[in-house]
Order: structure tokens, then sequence, then C-alpha cells
């Protein structure tokens, strides 16, 4: 995209046409949707024993939801040095662009 006066890029503007969602991104959110609910929903559920869930049972999901946040953490944190590594130096760009 341009700008007539100045025929430089613009990067900052939105694209004229947007692709629609494809049903499998529609049926990811949804999944995370249904999920975040249940989460929200399932301590009070406990709580006012309209679930009758054994302790043990209660520790050990808290135990895996844990295990599955900090794993995902973990993830993200790896993917982001990982993308610093390999962008390369900001420094050097610089220098290219300024030639």
């Amino acid at each position: 995209m341009e700008r007539e006066s100045c025929h430089r890029p613009v990067f900052d503007e939105p694209e004229a046409e947007l692709d629609g969602s494809s049903f499998l991104s529609v049926l990811g959110a949804g999944a995370i949707a249904a999920t975040a609910l249940l989460l929200a929903l399932l301590p009070a559920l406990v709580a006012l024993r309209f679930l009758e869930v054994p302790v043990a049972w209660v520790t050990a999901g808290l135990g895996s939801l844990g295990a599955a946040v900090g794993g995902v953490k973990l993830m993200a944190m790896a993917w982001a040095v990982g993308g610093r590594l390999l962008a390369g130096h900001p420094a050097r760009h610089a220098v290219v662009a300024a030639d």
C-alpha cells in the first residue's frame, strides 16, 4: 500500500480486504471460550456442593492445571527467546539501512 504524495509503503493502514474466519479458528475460539467458562464456574459448583468431588480429585486437578499453565508459560518464553535469537541484532539492520 502506498500513499500518493510520498510513494513510500505504509504499514499502519488496515488492508482493504480482510479474510473471513476459517472453520477451525471459530472452532478453536469456541473451545477456548467453553474451557474458560467451565474454569470460571467449576469452583462455584464445588463450593456450593452442586458437584460432589473428592478432595483428592480437586488437588489432582489443581496440580494438573498448574502444570499445564506453567508448561505453556515456559513454551511462550522459549519461543520469545528463540525469536529474538533468530531475528538478529537491531544495530546491524540500522547500519544496512543507513548505507
